[in-house]
């Protein structure tokens, strides 16, 4: 058993069960509010369809959740493709490396280090399906009890499916309940008649495209593939499997397909079933341009330590130098965080780039901007993973925000020591 899993909904469920007494099953054979409520968080998912066939929507939705998560804990792919983040060789019975006291160590960095990426949400950038039979339960469910939330989040699911008649099918039930999100989705998909059929992209676009609602409204795709997308944000466009991807400030990519008719539609989860309508714009642009990208290698089990990782950082080694940039930052020393980040930066992993950036954000001592620049310039061919970051964070932001958090400290604790650019506490 790996030590890296957690039994998070068994977790849930024991808080819950002690913070307050629950109706027993037997009273909610039938569900109603004021006997079943609380049981809504911890009923297995035979009893939330029992519910959602009843015509209770919030347990459709719960039955959703339950079998997403399901499906997610059943999967077997590694997290996401941090190194810190997988099970290390000390961990594995198995392999010469292993060792008990080691592993305990790792596994207490990656669950530092989980937490504080899930409350930024980008811990896991894994798209999850549902089983062919589990989908169409869910749309049967969605037909018999078209509550507005739930057919709209069947037609999510579907989407990821690549079922896309049938998420037409239960976005357009979810409008015709009210669901103004829904209607929204529905109506410029609806208008390219049949069931849309998103392609592989050949190429990334060139022009404006412009989209109804939604976390992006507006895309302006260049030259060298830079991507415009409004308050001063901007991103490199990249083809990737037919995919047209924009990776964005969580971590991971706005995703796009093409649809006839100089259309592209969303295929991740900020911008899902949106079409995006060429505008106008300049009718040719310079290619995209294709970073280098190096990523961050598995090389420093002891990295879950500070003398590990910092042992691990003298020796050359990027997973040490990162993990020990980590502990810096979480320490409040940016300064010495950006050192170590810039160590990854300059080997051309893009972790070690961003998380450079992120130093500056929090310390007006650090000039990552600048160290950018130069690793850009010195690589000569404009194609570092420094130029990327460099052209697309929006540095005035990010100096304005800092700017903000420096003055909410200094009003919110005006009896404490001011602080210097120096050291934050």
């Amino acid at each position: 058993m790996s030590v890296m899993t957690l039994p998070l909904r068994a977790i849930t469920a024991l808080v819950l069960l002690s913070a307050a007494a629950v109706a027993s099953a037997q009273d909610c054979a039938t569900y109603d509010e004021a006997t079943c409520g609380n049981q809504l968080y911890t009923a297995d998912a035979a009893r939330l369809q029992q519910w959602c066939e009843q015509g209770t929507g919030v347990a459709c939705s719960g039955l959703l959740r339950e079998w997403a998560s399901e499906a997610r804990q059943a999967d077997t792919r590694p997290p996401n493709d941090d190194p810190e983040l997988q099970e290390p060789a000390v961990c594995k019975e198995a392999d010469p490396a292993y060792d008990e006291k080691a592993c305990e160590a790792a596994a207490k960095a990656a669950l530092s280090k989980a937490m504080g990426m899930a409350l930024i949400g980008v811990l896991d950038q894994r798209e999850i399906v549902l089983p062919a039979a589990r989908l169409k339960t869910l749309q049967a469910l969605c037909v018999a009890h078209p509550d507005g939330d739930f057919c709209r989040e069947v037609a999510e699911e579907q989407w990821k499916a690549r079922d896309f008649p049938q998420a037409m099918a239960a976005l357009q039930l979810s409008c015709r309940r009210g669901d103004e999100r829904a209607c929204e989705l529905h109506a410029p998909l609806q208008a390219l008649g049949a069931a849309p059929l998103p392609q592989p992209a050949t190429a990334v676009p060139c022009g404006e495209y412009r989209s109804e609602g939604g976390l992006l409204d507006a895309l302006a795709f260049g030259d060298g593939g830079l991507v415009g997308m409004g308050m001063g944000a901007q991103a490199h466009a990249r083809l990737e499997d037919g995919a047209i991807r924009l990776r964005h400030d969580k971590g991971g990519d706005f995703v796009f397909q093409s649809l006839p008719g100089d259309r592209l539609v969303g295929m991740d989860e900020w911008t899902r079933m949106r079409v995006f309508q060429r505008v106008g714009g300049p009718a040719q642009c310079a290619g995209a341009v294709v970073f280098n990208v190096v990523p961050l290698p598995g090389d420093c089990p002891q990295a879950g330590t500070a003398d590990g990782a910092a042992a691990c950082c003298k020796a050359g080694r990027l997973q040490g130098c990162n993990a020990l940039g980590h502990r810096q930052a979480l320490s409040g020393d940016w300064v010495q965080a950006a050192g170590s980040y810039l160590a990854v930066c300059r080997a051309g992993v893009r972790e070690g780039c961003e998380n450079l950036a992120s130093a500056q954000e929090n310390s007006a001592a650090v000039d990552a901007r600048a160290q950018l620049q130069q690793l850009c310039e010195a690589d000569r061919s404009g194609r570092h993973v420094a130029c990327d970051v460099l052209a697309t964070r929006n540095w005035t932001l990010l100096e304005l925000g800092r700017a903000f958090q420096d003055a909410a400290g200094g009003t919110t604790a005006p009896e404490a020591p001011a602080r210097t650019r120096n050291h934050k506490q």
